[in-house]
């Protein structure tokens, strides 16, 4: 009996791990203050797009300044290897990709004026706390973040994808941070920026802009084309039988909504709800005079048309 008591473990205290207290000297990096801008319906160049990273690394210095006055200087040698610190981990970082799904990444601002730099940009990345993220996990105190997406509309009928939904722009930009003057004010000098370089653009981007041209523009075309050139085929209907031309008209039909969804996206791609051109927007101008030209020549005829036939039903 008593063997068997000295071989009984001894009960230990469990301990109870204690959480460590958030140091003294390092500021809260939650931000109080944010700001979110989707920007749309712009038209930027090279040049627009070098102005902005120049805005950005503006916002940027003032941000690296107030990152400076919370420091503890006591645990560097000196105020200037302090500054010197904050300057090595806090630049603008950019990425930009390009049509062929190249990559760029660098510091600074991008040398949009190099040839290098793609004709077909499809997207640019921007932040201030990328890079210091990645060295040191730390995110800065005030900290911007953008996003420019310029990939047009896809010319591909998904019949997965409603057309009546908005045309996806995934363009975004942050401001956030813990000095509410640094978010106000970063926030209203890129919405500034990006107010000067608004674009008119049509109504085909917004919800149910498919639905409305369906229905008050396109079959009401359908129909007046039908009454139009349907004589030489009229005849032939006729010696079918009611089964085959119900069939037919069915059939048509859908081939000619299929027609219209096409139409509709084209007219998206032409007018993307984000346009990028590195120096000359020649190109895209004839495009869309083109278009513009065969849409107008068949709307006048059409009206023509219905003018003519509306007078000739109010006649004797």
């Amino acid at each position: 009996m008593n063997d068997s008591e000295e071989t009984l473990p001894e009960v230990v205290d469990e301990q109870v791990p204690q959480q460590a207290s958030l140091p003294a000297d390092q500021p809260i990096r939650v931000p109080l203050y944010r700001r979110d801008l989707n920007p749309t319906n712009l038209v930027l160049s090279a040049e627009d797009l070098k102005e902005f990273c120049e805005l950005l690394v503006e916002a940027n210095e003032k941000a690296k300044e107030i990152e400076y006055s919370k420091l503890d200087l006591s645990t560097f040698d000196s105020p200037e290897q302090a500054k010197a610190r904050v300057n090595e981990l806090i630049p603008i970082e950019y990425n930009y990709v390009a049509g062929n799904g190249d990559s760029m990444q660098g510091l600074g601002i991008p040398k949009t004026d190099e040839r290098a730099f793609p004709d077909d940009l499809q997207s640019l990345f921007a932040s201030n706390a990328a890079y210091v993220e990645r060295a040191i996990n730390l995110q800065p105190l005030n900290t911007v973040e953008v996003f420019l997406c310029f990939e047009k509309p896809s010319l591909k009928i998904d019949l997965q994808t409603l057309p009546s939904n908005p045309t996806e722009n995934r363009s975004v930009i942050n401001v956030a941070g813990r000095d509410e003057d640094w978010v106000i004010s970063t926030a209203q000098k890129i919405d500034d920026f990006f107010r000067k370089r608004k674009a008119t653009r049509p109504i085909i981007h917004g919800s149910g802009a498919y639905d409305y041209i369906i229905y008050l523009a396109f079959l009401p075309a359908v129909i007046w084309l039908f009454y139009k050139y349907a004589a030489p085929v009229s005849g032939w209907l006729e010696q079918q039988t009611i089964f085959l031309n119900v069939i037919l008209g069915i059939y048509g039909l859908l081939l000619s909504l299929l027609f219209a969804r096409f139409l509709f996206q084209y007219a998206r791609w032409l007018f993307p709800p984000m346009e990028y051109y590195k120096r000359s927007r020649l190109g895209a101008f004839i495009h869309r005079s083109i278009a513009a030209v065969v849409v107008s020549g068949v709307g006048v005829s059409a009206i023509y048309d219905l003018v003519k036939a509306a007078i000739a039903s109010l006649g004797p």
